[in-house]
C-alpha cells in the first residue's frame, strides 16, 4: 500500500478547513426529525412532519473533506441513476458540466432543488433545466434538507421525486479563512478550496459576505486502467479499441470494407478492418476527472426596517468553468469519393465510413458560465401573531461551450471532390489525401478545422407572497393555516455555432412559459392526551397551478402524524405531484449525439435472431463500435404528467436505550403519462422482439443499406404509460458515552423494491432493480450509509463507510462474461478534527481509505465502469484549516 503522497497532503503547512462549528459538541447534536422542515409552509416549533426528510449538517459537511455538494448527495442512500458530476467522461444531457442530484433514481427533473426555500435558475450552458447544486460553497452551508417524498401541493411541479433544499449561513459576525487542499494516492487529482466570511451586526441587522474560490485538476482515465476491456469465455480479459481507427474506413463500391494504412512507411496500403490490430486506444483521450475551476461571491442582508417588519436580501454571483479533453474528431461518416479520385488507392468508388483524425491532435471541450441570483423580499408579523412574506426572486445563467477546434465535415467532403477541391490549392479549397495516417497537408487541416462555440443561457423571474398563523384552537390543539401565490416566468435560449447550424447538425432552441400558482395548507390536530393517542394530526394541502404551456393543474397532500407516547410515532402521506415539461423537452430543436447504443442482432438468439435476419441483418453480424448517432431534441405536443405517491413510516425513540432514534419508512411512486425517452438499445431491442406490436419502435432508425449497421436514431421525449418506483429507507442514530467521550452512530439503508418503466400501454415492463444500466447508472437493490464519530472538548474523530450493493449488467451475458455482474462494494473514509484554540482548527482525512477499485461491467466503455456510481480516484487525502479573526 502506498501513503507517501497522502503523507505528504496532510502534512502541508497552511492547507485547509471548511468551515468549522463554534464546538465539537454541536456535531452531533441535530435530531432525526427537525421541528421545521423543508415539506411544510406553516411555521410553528412544535410542529412535527408527516414526511420523511434527512438532514445533512454542516459538521457532516465538513468532516467528509468534500468540497462539492454534488459528491455529498450523489453517494447517499436515497440517490440512485445517473446525475451530472466531475467523474462523467461526457455530460451533455441536462446542462453542460452542472452538477445534479437524482432522488429515488427518477431522474434529474423529477428532484426540486431549492436554495433557502425558494427556486433557482438553470445553471447549465442554456435552455436546460438543471440547477447547478455547486453554485452555493460548501462553506456557506448551515444545511440541507432532503425531503424525500413528493411536495409538488407544497412547492409545485418538479417535486416529484423529493426535493433538495439548501438552506445558508445568513447571519456571521467576525472573519473566517478556510483554506482546503486534497491529492490522489497516485499524486494527481488536486484540489484546493478558498474561503473568505465576513460578516457583522449593525444597529438594525446584519449582513455577510462570502468569496470563494476551488479548482479541481484533471486526472485522465488512461491514469487509472490500462486499456478498454472486455471478457473472453476463458476467464481473461482483451484490450480492444474503437471502431473508428486512425487512417480511416471504408466501405468499397464491391461491398467489401476495407481500413486504410496505419503505416507511414506504406501509406496505400489498405487491407481488410481487423479489431485486434487497427482499433484506436481513446482511454488517453477521457478524464477520470473533469478540471473545473469555480469563482463565487455571496451576500446576505437582513435589516429591521421596524418592529414588525424585516427586509432580506441574498445576492449569489458564480463564475464556473470546465474542460473535459475529447478523443480526435471523426466527422468523416458518409463521405464519397470517386474512383478517379488522385489519392484514392483502391480504384473503385467508396463510401468512409470511420475516420479518427489524430493529425488535427485532441481538442477540449470547454464551459463557461455565469450565473447571477438575486432575491429580495420583506417578512413580518401582525399584531394578532400572524406571519407573511414576500419575495421577488431573479435569476440568470449565461454560457458559452464547445470545442477547442472540430472538422467542418462538410469542407471536409469538398476536399474529397475533384469537381471542387485542387491539387495545387490554386483555389484554396485543397484536395486532401486521407487515406492513411499522417498523409494530410496542412493546407487541408487549416481548411477543414474551425473552433466550435455555442451560447447559451436561462432566466428566471419569480414573485411570491406567503401568509401564516393560527387558526383557531381546537380540543386538541390549535390549527396551523398557510397560503401563498407565486408567480414565475422561465425562458431559455440556445444558439448553436454557425458551422454547426450550418451543417444541419444541431437546431437552435428559443421558449419560455409561465406559471401561475396558488396553495393553502393546513395541520390539524384530531386528537390528543388519550391512550395509545398522545396525538393525533392532519396535514392537509392544495395548490392550483396554470401554465401556459399545458394548461391549469391541482395537486392535493394528506398527511397524518399520530403519537402514540414519547417513544413511537407512526406517520404517512399521500399526495399527488405533477410536472410540466421544461424548455428543451418542448422546445429543443434536433442534435446529434453519439450515445452509447448496444444492438441486439450481434450474438442474437430466439425471436431477435429471426427477426434480425428477417430485416435483412447477417446471422454473424458484429456491431461496428459502441455508439450510435443519436437525433435528440423536444416534443412541442408533450402533456404533463402526473404521479401518485404514498410514505408511509415509523419514528421510534425508545425510553430503556437512552440516546437511540430510528426511523423506517416505506415510500411508493407511481407515474402515468410520463415524460421520458427510451434509450436506443432498449428500443432495438423492443423492436426486434415483437416488430409488430412493438411498431413504433422500429421507426425510430436506420440501417445502412450494405453493412447493416444502426447508423442513425431518433430518440425524443414522449408522454409514455407508466412508472413506477418502491422502497424502504431505514435511519438508526444512537448517541451515547464512550471511554469518557461523547459518540455518534448513525446508519442509512435504502432497499429499492421496484423501479419499473413501461414505455406504452401494452409493451412490457422494464425494471431495473438489481441492473446496472448502459446510460442511466445503478439501481442496485440496497445502498447504505455509515459513520461513527468520537467527539470530546477540542477533536472530534469520524469513520464512515459508503456500502454499494451486488448488481447485474443490463447487458451481460455469454458475450462479456466477466463483466455481467458486480459484487458488492464498500468505501471508507477516516478523518479527524482539532481545535487547537479557539481560533483556529485544523483537519485531515483519508477518502477510499483501502484503496477500492471501480469494478469491471460489460455494458460502460468508458473506465470500464459506471463512472455515475464508483469511484475512480481511489485512495485520496484532505488537510484544512480553519482560522476565524
Amino acid at each position: 500500500m502506498k501513503h507517501s503522497h497522502i503523507t505528504n497532503a496532510l502534512l502541508i503547512a497552511g492547507v485547509a478547513f471548511i468551515p468549522t462549528l463554534a464546538s465539537a459538541e454541536e456535531a452531533v447534536d441535530e435530531n432525526v426529525e427537525r421541528i421545521e422542515i423543508t415539506g411544510s409552509k406553516i411555521k410553528r416549533a412544535d410542529m412535527e412532519s408527516a414526511s420523511p426528510v434527512s438532514v445533512i449538517t454542516a459538521a457532516d459537511i465538513s468532516m467528509s473533506g468534500i468540497s462539492n455538494v454534488e459528491n455529498l448527495l450523489q453517494e447517499m442512500s436515497f440517490s440512485a441513476g445517473v446525475a451530472g458530476n466531475a467523474t462523467n467522461a461526457y455530460w451533455t444531457s441536462g446542462g453542460y458540466g452542472t452538477a445534479q442530484v437524482n432522488l429515488r433514481g427518477m431522474g434529474i427533473k423529477r428532484t426540486l432543488v431549492l436554495f433557502n426555500g425558494r427556486r433557482v435558475v438553470g445553471g447549465g450552458t442554456g435552455a436546460n433545466s438543471s440547477v447547478d447544486l455547486n453554485m452555493v460553497p460548501t462553506s456557506m452551508i448551515e444545511r440541507i434538507e432532503v425531503l424525500k417524498d413528493g411536495a409538488s401541493a407544497i412547492y409545485g411541479a418538479d417535486a416529484v421525486a423529493g426535493v433538495v433544499n439548501i438552506i445558508t449561513k445568513k447571519e456571521f459576525d467576525g472573519a473566517e479563512l478556510n483554506v482546503k487542499a486534497g491529492i490522489t494516492d497516485e499524486n494527481d487529482g488536486e484540489n484546493q478550496d478558498i474561503n473568505l466570511t465576513l460578516g457583522g451586526n449593525f444597529d438594525r441587522g446584519n449582513a455577510v459576505l462570502s468569496l470563494n474560490y476551488t479548482n479541481t485538476e484533471a486526472v485522465r482515465q488512461s491514469d487509472r486502467i490500462d486499456c478498454p476491456k472486455f471478457g473472453t469465455e476463458a476467464g481473461t480479459f482483451e484490450c480492444f479499441g474503437s471502431s473508428t481507427t486512425e487512417g480511416g474506413r471504408a466501405l468499397l463500391a464491391d461491398g467489401s470494407q476495407v481500413q486504410f494504412s496505419q503505416d507511414e512507411n506504406n501509406p496505400t496500403a489498405y487491407g481488410p478492418y481487423n479489431s485486434a490490430e487497427h482499433g484506436f486506444d481513446y482511454i488517453p483521450y477521457l478524464n477520470a476527472v473533469s478540471p473545473m475551476e469555480r469563482i463565487n461571491v455571496s451576500s446576505f442582508v437582513n435589516y429591521e426596517v421596524n418592529d414588525s417588519v424585516r427586509l432580506f436580501t441574498e445576492a449569489m454571483y458564480t463564475k464556473r468553468k470546465g474542460e473535459q479533453i475529447v478523443t480526435p474528431r471523426n466527422g468523416f461518416a458518409g463521405i464519397t469519393v470517386s474512383s478517379d479520385f488522385d489519392y484514392n488507392p483502391t480504384g473503385q468508388d467508396l463510401e468512409f465510413q470511420r475516420r479518427r483524425n489524430t493529425e488535427l491532435g485532441a481538442p477540449f471541450f470547454f464551459q463557461e458560465t455565469d450565473t447571477i441570483r438575486i432575491v429580495i423580499g420583506l417578512e413580518g408579523e401582525f399584531d394578532n401573531g400572524w406571519g407573511w412574506d414576500a419575495a421577488y426572486n431573479y435569476g440568470r445563467n449565461t454560457g458559452t461551450d464547445g470545442w477547442t477546434f472540430d472538422i467542418d465535415p462538410s469542407k471536409a467532403a469538398q476536399t474529397l471532390d475533384e469537381s471542387i477541391c485542387t491539387y495545387d490549392n490554386s483555389n484554396g479549397i485543397p484536395c486532401g489525401n486521407w487515406f492513411g495516417v499522417n498523409q494530410l497537408d496542412q493546407n487541408v487541416i487549416d481548411y477543414v478545422k474551425y473552433r466550435r462555440e455555442g451560447t447559451g443561457g436561462n432566466e428566471m423571474r419569480t414573485w411570491t407572497a406567503n401568509l401564516y398563523g393560527d387558526l383557531f384552537e381546537l380540543p386538541a390543539g390549535i390549527v396551523g393555516f398557510a397560503a401563498g401565490v407565486e408567480s414565475r416566468t422561465e425562458k431559455g435560449w440556445r444558439d448553436p455555432d454557425s458551422t454547426v447550424l450550418a451543417n444541419g447538425d444541431e437546431d437552435p432552441i428559443n421558449g419560455s412559459y409561465d406559471v401561475t400558482e396558488a396553495f393553502v395548507e393546513l395541520s390539524v390536530p384530531l386528537l390528543a392526551d388519550m391512550p395509545f393517542v398522545q396525538s393525533l394530526t392532519a396535514e392537509m394541502a392544495m395548490r392550483y397551478s396554470d401554465y401556459s404551456t399545458v394548461g391549469a393543474e391541482s395537486t392535493y397532500k394528506l398527511g397524518v402524524t399520530w403519537r402514540v407516547n414519547d417513544a413511537l410515532m407512526i406517520r404517512g402521506v399521500q399526495s399527488t405531484a405533477f410536472r410540466a415539461p421544461v424548455i428543451t423537452e418542448l422546445f429543443g430543436g434536433t442534435n446529434g449525439e453519439n450515445l452509447r447504443t448496444i444492438d441486439p442482432c450481434e450474438n442474437a438468439s430466439d425471436a431477435i435472431a429471426t427477426n434480425c435476419l428477417a430485416d435483412g441483418v447477417p446471422a454473424n453480424f458484429v456491431q461496428d463500435g459502441t455508439t450510435v448517432l443519436t437525433s435528440v431534441g423536444g416534443n412541442p405536443e408533450l402533456g404533463a404528467e402526473f404521479a401518485d405517491t404514498t410514505t408511509v413510516g415509523i419514528v421510534w425513540e425508545p425510553k430503556f436505550v437512552d440516546g437511540l432514534s430510528t426511523t423506517l419508512d416505506y415510500f411508493n411512486i407511481e407515474i402515468e403519462d410520463s415524460i421520458t425517452s427510451v434509450n436506443g438499445s432498449d428500443m432495438l431491442k423492443l423492436c426486434y422482439e415483437d416488430p409488430q406490436g412493438n411498431s413504433q419502435f422500429c421507426d425510430t432508425f436506420s440501417r445502412h443499406p450494405v453493412t447493416k449497421q444502426v447508423i442513425e436514431l431518433n430518440q425524443r421525449p414522449v408522454n409514455a404509460a407508466f412508472e413506477k418506483v418502491s422502497g424502504v429507507d431505514f435511519n438508526i442514530i444512537y448517541k451515547t458515552k464512550l471511554f469518557g467521550l461523547d459518540s455518534k452512530t448513525s446508519l442509512d439503508v435504502t432497499r429499492l423494491l421496484t423501479h419499473e418503466s413501461t414505455p406504452f400501454a401494452g409493451q412490457p415492463t422494464i425494471d431495473k432493480v438489481g441492473f446496472i444500466t448502459e446510460d442511466q447508472g445503478s439501481y442496485t437493490q440496497w445502498r447504505s450509509n455509515f459513520s461513527f464519530s468520537l467527539i470530546s472538548d477540542d477533536w472530534i474523530a469520524t469513520y464512515s463507510m459508503r456500502y454499494i450493493g451486488g448488481a447485474d449488467d443490463v447487458n451481460g451475458g455469454d458475450f462479456d462474461p466477466l463483466g455481467k455482474s458486480v459484487e458488492s462494494i464498500t468505501y471508507s473514509d477516516l478523518s479527524a478534527s482539532y481545535m487547537l484554540n479557539d481560533s483556529l482548527t485544523v483537519s485531515m482525512g483519508i477518502d477510499n481509505l483501502f484503496d477500492k477499485k471501480a469494478p469491471y461491467l460489460t455494458s460502460w466503455n468508458d473506465a470500464n465502469t459506471d463512472v455515475m456510481t464508483y469511484d475512480l480516484l481511489g485512495r485520496r487525502g484532505f488537510a484544512k484549516m480553519s482560522y476565524r479573526f
